[in-house]
């Protein structure tokens, strides 16, 4: 199907424009992005992959490539008008990233709270622990990532994390770190977070 090629070439130059640091490139790769993005979701416009592929682009690129928070604003309404948590876990990333922390903290509890599949459960849990750390509410970052665990096994370097950034909770995070090691060995940031 196109829509789907269409996608996975947005998501071979976001990728390719996260390792690049020329910005000739990353302004081509933006251009290309946004292009395939939108033919992406004109060719099937249920696809919500596609759709929070849009806010990440909308909300990250700038606007000499076609970014912007009003177009964001208006892919997660698109969203929450076909599946109403997912639109919030939307709306909580783009207040995330303008940080709005109030705003994204009361849309993210709304995702983790209303999710009608596990993924958007996880996704929501991840931000939602990420916006925790970054607002040194550590012993919610832990409940987030504790609740994370059994579903996603990046939970437990975020245990880690949380405990070296709380310096709390160092046995804890310690133990996690371990695991976590265990399931990745070449985890360098990790092995740095355990000494």
């Amino acid at each position: 199907m196109r829509a789907e090629q269409e996608h996975r070439t947005a998501r071979a130059a976001m990728a390719e424009a996260q390792q690049t640091t020329n910005p000739v490139r990353l302004l081509v790769l933006g251009i290309q992005i946004r292009s395939a993005l939108n033919t992406a979701v004109e060719l099937d416009p249920e696809n919500l992959e596609v759709r929070l592929d849009l806010v990440r682009f909308h909300t990250i690129a700038p606007r000499m490539v076609g970014g912007g928070s009003k177009a964001a604003r208006a892919e997660a309404a698109q969203i929450a008008r076909r599946d109403p948590s997912l639109g919030s876990y939307a709306r909580g990333y783009i207040a995330y990233r303008a940080k709005e922390y109030g705003l994204a903290r009361r849309e993210l509890r709304e995702a983790v709270r209303t999710a009608r599949t596990p993924a958007t459960k996880t996704l929501a849990l991840k931000w939602l622990g990420w916006l925790s750390q970054e607002m040194q509410k550590y012993d919610e970052a832990f409940a987030a990532f504790d609740e994370l665990r059994a579903s996603d096994e990046s939970a437990l370097y975020e245990i880690g994390r949380t405990s070296a950034f709380c310096s709390c909770e160092v046995e804890r995070g310690q133990k996690a770190l371990k695991e976590y090691l265990a399931l990745h060995p070449s985890d360098e940031n990790a092995r740095k977070l355990l000494r």
